[in-house]
């Protein structure tokens, strides 16, 4: 039911690898306003993992989660961004 959820932005890390794979994400996430719709497609179960947790950690939701390919390892993230604020904060003085 990919077609089902309308994305802001669409995420293609399958040519990355931990840890850079959430690092895209992040980056992504931060550019978006809260609320809006990240689609990310990426490849192996670690980086499945890591995204997610980290996605959750940071607050967002994982709208869905779903195996593209068994055989290939291929995997699809839809994130809501939360309303608050979870870019990196500045340095402090």
């Amino acid at each position: 039911m990919t077609g089902a959820i309308v994305t802001d932005t669409e995420l293609d890390i399958t040519g990355e690898v931990c840890p850079m794979t959430t690092v895209h994400v992040r980056l992504a996430l931060d550019r978006l306003p809260g609320g809006a719709i990240l689609g990310v497609t990426l490849t192996g179960d670690e980086p499945h993992h890591n995204v997610a947790s980290a996605v959750r950690a940071l607050g967002h939701q994982i709208v869905l989660d779903e195996t593209l390919s068994r055989a290939s390892d291929l995997y699809r993230l839809v994130i809501r961004k939360s309303q608050a604020r979870t870019s990196a904060s500045p340095p402090s003085a």
